[in-house]
């Protein structure tokens, strides 16, 4: 049976999967994810977790469709809250706000449960998130960048580490050259230490477009009525234009 198609978005996602044991996939909706990594050799079994009753039974309908119960479980579960220690080495989350995706992490304590590497796709507030992520010792450690329908979208690799080994962003310090390390580790925050290194062509032309909407933004607003907004954006024209300009 040929494997699941996956659209460019959750095909990024499980693309950083690489290779796992087990993996849990919490919000898995259709359970499409799941069954693509397990049809590809990228792990031998799965969990696929939703809050709602609804996408686990399209879940369970898709898993049967592919022959796949012996390797994918399905459990009703709110976040991690129903995955035990030591079920899963990765778990991937994809297709949510990064605010509700760090208070999943947090109530879910991936560490005490024994997972090694998370792959997420938070929607917004990819600044706060990543420094989320930096302060728990969750290393990025691979990223991509995708435009699908008119949209950004950002999936992250991450290492659960025991150590304060942040490599991937020290290099991207260094490669920011002539900013300070505050400056640096803001910009890495903002948009993505690998993204950064790579000098990925999608960052690229995200970064042009979110500059020209800022940029026009920027014009519309009195000085003297917005001046705290105006200062905001022109912070984030220019860490834009340090990186475009690497």
């Amino acid at each position: 049976m040929k494997n699941i198609v996956l659209s460019e978005r959750l095909g990024a996602v499980a693309g950083l999967v690489k290779s796992a044991a087990s993996v849990c996939d919490i919000g898995t909706d259709h359970g499409f994810v799941p069954i693509y990594l397990i049809n590809s050799g990228a792990c031998k079994k799965a969990l696929a977790m939703d809050i709602n009753e609804g996408p686990l039974e399209r879940a369970d309908e898709h898993i049967r469709e592919y022959g796949l119960q012996d390797k994918i479980e399905t459990r009703l579960s709110n976040g991690m809250e129903k995955l035990q220690a030591g079920e899963a080495e990765a778990i991937v989350c994809a297709g949510m706000g990064g605010l509700l995706m760090k208070r999943i992490l947090e109530d879910g304590r991936p560490r005490e449960k024994g997972v090694k590497r998370m792959v997420l796709q938070p929607q917004s507030d990819l600044r706060l998130f990543r420094e989320y992520l930096r302060r728990e010792r969750f290393f990025i450690e691979d990223e991509a960048e995708i435009f699908e329908e008119g949209k950004y979208y950002v999936a992250m690799s991450v290492r659960v580490s025991d150590d304060d080994n942040n490599d991937l962003y020290d290099r991207a310090i260094r490669e920011l050259g002539d900013v300070s390390e505050a400056d640096a580790i803001r910009i890495c925050d903002r948009f993505g230490p690998s993204l950064i290194l790579k000098k990925d062509e999608t960052l690229k032309k995200y970064l042009a477009h979110e500059k020209e909407i800022l940029e026009g933004i920027l014009l519309k607003l009195s000085e003297n009525e917005h001046t705290e907004r105006m200062h905001d954006i022109m912070d984030k024209i220019n860490d834009i234009t340090i990186v475009l300009s690497m």
